[in-house]
């Protein structure tokens, strides 16, 4: 038998690469073991913390379950970070579609996501910590600890947001409780029993929120007291939001030493009082009920929101020692009463927003009112809120009024009414340098009143009527709206 002989290979094939059945298995399988090595896992500590930097704290997290490699990798992003912001938004959206039982669940991974970053923060301070989520009292102990540990890292921004209108309306079920002991204030006392008799559990009541400067609560029932500590211990306090706060019925904000510039009171059922005296406020939003308001001596507020219901008589007189500074004015005219009210000279003012009925035959003479008011007013916002019943109504008609100042012009809940058509007329003809119209269709939508805005769902209904709305709108404004003047419809 002859022995087979092996030919070499020729010069010209090994310079060309030629083919070699052999080498090249050899190739694929040298080819295969690359495809499945896991080149990101042999990279650096350093490498990998700073691939992780760049994810959310949630996604970071998560890549803990990929090997042993990854298991503690995040941690030490955790040890670096400074904001944690644990708003759960997808899940939040999912809530209300699910049972009792697979609804409890989410809730609980939510509250042990929580627990799990903050036992693992190694960092010397937290800048931002934000709880945005469904949460009832009977998580409060976890709360209570969340809330002590962001006064230990010297928290700068703390927003506790429990969703009033999450799965369950808040309304008709209980709010989590701010812990008087947290801050060492004795339940139903004054000031005087503070941080000087606090046991060492509390040592940081005195001293950990020396750093705040925002502070948010919302769907959280939180008392005079604890807010009047937060203003009196927290000597850079800017801003402060309490919303849907079941309990709290007066405030106080006086005193030259308090920091605070910006304060929101929104839904508080119980309220029933405010008074804000010789301070630097800047700005001052309120929506709900009627309130007695006292405001005194308030050289720097140059904002205020006034959305309760009330006369536009009653707004005035309250507002009186800062109407001639106001920059920006907010008042609902849902209940004007007044038809001939005498309007102060609003001088400083640039941005107006009004609530109005879309079918008050008054409309127009209130609307020239406050234009007549405020010479130098540039930017004007309207919602129009539309009554159950349709009707048309017979307008009086309203003076001219020449303005020289005003650019912009945003009117939400246009409909397409009479009343509508009126008022847009109304203002092409009287503000002789306006620049721009803005038409929206859609019905103006408190957001305290229901979810968020963006995460309601439409019904093919509200679709619809939106649509012939937004048609109708063009229909009749494209031709009036003069051709220097920006027309967008929403």
């Amino acid at each position: 038998m002859k022995k087979r002989v092996r030919r070499p290979t020729s010069q010209f094939a090994q310079e060309q690469g030629g083919y070699n059945l052999r080498d090249r298995k050899k190739n694929k399988h040298e080819c295969n073991n690359i495809l499945g090595l896991d080149r990101i896992s042999s990279l650096p500590n350093e490498v990998l913390v700073s691939i992780l930097s760049l994810l959310s704290l949630k996604e970071a997290q998560a890549t803990s379950v990929l090997s042993r490699r990854w298991q503690h990798l995040w941690r030490h992003v955790l040890a670096s970070t400074r904001t944690l912001d644990f708003d759960a938004e997808k899940t939040l959206c999912r809530l209300s579609n699910l049972r009792a039982g697979a609804r409890d669940l989410l809730i609980c991974r939510y509250v042990d996501w929580v627990n799990n970053v903050v036992e693992h923060h190694r960092g010397p301070m937290v800048e931002t910590f934000r709880i945005c989520f469904d949460l009832d009292p009977k998580f409060s102990s976890s709360l209570d600890k969340w809330i002590q540990f962001a006064m230990e890292k010297g928290v700068q921004m703390l927003e506790l947001d429990l969703l009033s209108y999450g799965v369950f309306p808040r309304k008709f079920f209980p709010c989590y409780i701010f812990p008087h002991e947290l801050l060492g204030i004795k339940k139903e006392s004054t000031l005087k029993h503070l941080c000087s008799d606090i046991p060492s559990l509390h040592r940081c009541a005195c001293i950990g929120f020396k750093s705040l400067t925002v502070l948010n609560f919302k769907s959280v029932d939180v008392e005079e007291e604890v807010l009047e500590y937060f203003l009196s211990n927290c000597p850079v306090l800017e801003r402060l939001l309490v919303d849907d706060s079941p309990n709290l019925r007066n405030l106080r904000v006086v005193g030259p030493s308090i920091s605070l510039k910006y304060l929101v009171i929104e839904q508080c059922s119980s309220f029933i009082s405010i008074e804000i005296c010789d301070t630097n406020l800047v700005s001052f939003i309120y929506v709900g009920c009627e309130i007695n308001m006292l405001l005194r001596n308030l050289p720097h507020l140059v904002e205020v929101c006034d959305f309760s219901y009330k006369s536009i008589g009653d707004a005035f007189t309250q507002l009186s020692c800062c109407l001639s500074q106001l920059e920006i004015l907010k008042l609902n005219g849902l209940l004007f009463q007044e038809r001939n009210h005498v309007f102060p000279v609003l001088a400083n003012l640039k941005q107006l927003e009004l609530k109005f009925q879309a079918n008050d035959c008054f409309i127009l003479l209130q609307l020239a009112s406050f234009i007549k008011a405020s010479p130098y007013l540039q930017r004007l916002v309207l919602e129009l809120y539309p009554l159950c019943e349709r009707r048309e109504t017979r307008f009086k008609k309203a003076s001219k009024c020449s303005h020289e100042y005003l650019r912009v012009v945003e009117i939400g809940g246009y409909d397409g009414r009479a009343s509508d058509f009126e008022i847009v007329k109304y203002l092409i003809e009287n503000a002789v340098q306006l620049e721009k119209i803005v038409i929206d269709p859609a019905d103006p939508i408190e957001p305290h009143y229901c979810f968020p805005k963006h995460r309601i769902k439409k019904t093919i209904e509200e679709v619809e009527r939106e649509e012939n709305a937004r048609n109708l709108a063009r229909q009749q404004l494209i031709e009036k709206v003069p051709s220097t003047v920006e027309f967008v419809c929403l």
